[in-house]
């Protein structure tokens, strides 16, 4: 239903020539666990970022502040948010805190749009226990590395081998 309200508000601005009231939320979208292998999946000889975190997660902004500054610099590395609040629930709130972060065009974000969210934490990550922020590295072969918490400095460094 909010989803409904929220194309019809859509829809009714662009008529009326407004802003939309959630143009930030244009680019989030919804995942469910099905959808991890493809969102996941490596680009022939690319690198990806995945920053799963949260509204309430006190060192999520800055760990996604760090990962920013670093891709200035590795425009080839892709990276993808993924935020395990329910969209459903929260998409103007994550909206509005996506909208903070300062992100490039090119970052997918995406939302939990999972009724039990456990299921897309196992999906993501089957080694992860649900702490925050957790932030998987995929090289270009594939490969993944997990990190939970703050990145320390240099870490982004030593996964491309700098």
């Amino acid at each position: 239903m909010k989803r409904l309200i929220a194309l019809m508000t859509a829809l009714l601005c662009f008529a009326l020539g407004a802003p939309p009231v959630h143009a930030d939320a244009a680019n989030l979208q919804p995942l469910v666990a099905a959808d991890v292998g493809r969102v996941l999946a490596p680009e022939p000889g690319k690198a990806q970022i995945v920053e799963i975190w949260s509204l309430d997660c006190s060192y999520c902004r800055e760990n996604v502040a760090r990962i920013m500054q670093w891709q200035r610099n590795h425009r080839d590395v892709r990276v993808t948010m993924i935020a395990m609040d329910a969209l459903d629930d929260n998409a103007e709130a994550l909206a509005q805190a996506l909208a903070t972060m300062h992100l490039s065009p090119q970052v997918a974000q995406y939302a939990n749009a999972e009724a039990i969210p456990e299921k897309l934490r196992r999906a993501l990550d089957s080694t992860w226990h649900g702490e925050l922020p957790r932030t998987v590295l995929i090289d270009a072969s594939g490969t993944r590395q997990s990190h939970s918490g703050l990145l320390a400095p240099g870490v982004l460094d030593q996964w491309r081998g700098e």
